[in-house]
C-alpha cells in the first residue's frame, strides 16, 4: 500500500491505471473515463463471458446458454469494428491501458524504444489520452444514432 500505484477501493486493493493517472492530471474527463469502463466491461463480456455486477443489464432476457453466446459473439463484433475505426495503434493503446493495465513507462519502453525516457512517456500519455478521446467519441455517437 505504500507505493503509489496500488489503491484502496473498498475492501479491494486495485492497481491505480494510467486511465487514473490521465485523469488525474486533467488529461481526461468523465466521460473518457466512463468510456473506458464501458470498454472495459465489453471486452470482460466479450471474451471472458464475465458481467459486472454493477454493469449494465442484459436487457432483462430470460434467455439460455444460446442468447448468451450470441450476445457475447455481438459485443466481440462490436469491439472488432471498433477496432477497425481506430486503427491499429490506438486499440493497442487502449489494450495496453485497460486489458495489460501496463504503466506509461512499461508502454513507453516498448513503443519508443530509442531515445530518452520521459520524452517517450509524455509522448505515450499523449497518445492514450486521443485514444480515450477517440473512445468517448465513438460510445457518444453510438447512443446519439439510437
Amino acid at each position: 500500500m505504500k507505493r503509489s500505484r496500488f489503491r484502496k477501493d473498498g475492501d479491494a486493493v486495485r492497481v491505480l491505471s494510467t486511465v487514473a493517472w490521465l485523469y488525474r492530471a486533467g488529461d481526461i474527463g468523465d466521460d473518457e473515463v466512463a468510456a473506458s469502463e464501458r470498454w472495459r466491461m465489453e471486452y470482460d463480456y466479450a471474451t471472458l463471458g464475465i458481467v459486472d455486477a454493477g454493469g449494465p443489464k442484459r436487457g432483462g432476457e430470460a434467455g439460455d446458454i444460446h442468447t448468451w453466446m450470441l450476445g457475447r459473439g455481438k459485443c466481440s463484433e462490436r469491439l472488432r469494428k471498433l477496432a477497425e475505426l481506430l486503427g491499429q495503434s490506438l486499440h493497442t493503446r487502449i489494450e495496453m491501458m485497460l486489458v495489460r493495465e501496463m504503466s506509461f513507462p512499461d508502454m513507453a519502453a516498448m513503443i519508443f524504444p530509442e531515445g530518452p525516457r520521459a520524452s517517450a512517456r509524455t509522448k505515450t500519455a499523449a497518445q492514450c489520452a486521443l485514444a480515450l478521446e477517440r473512445l468517448s467519441e465513438y460510445y457518444s455517437n453510438k447512443r446519439l444514432q439510437k
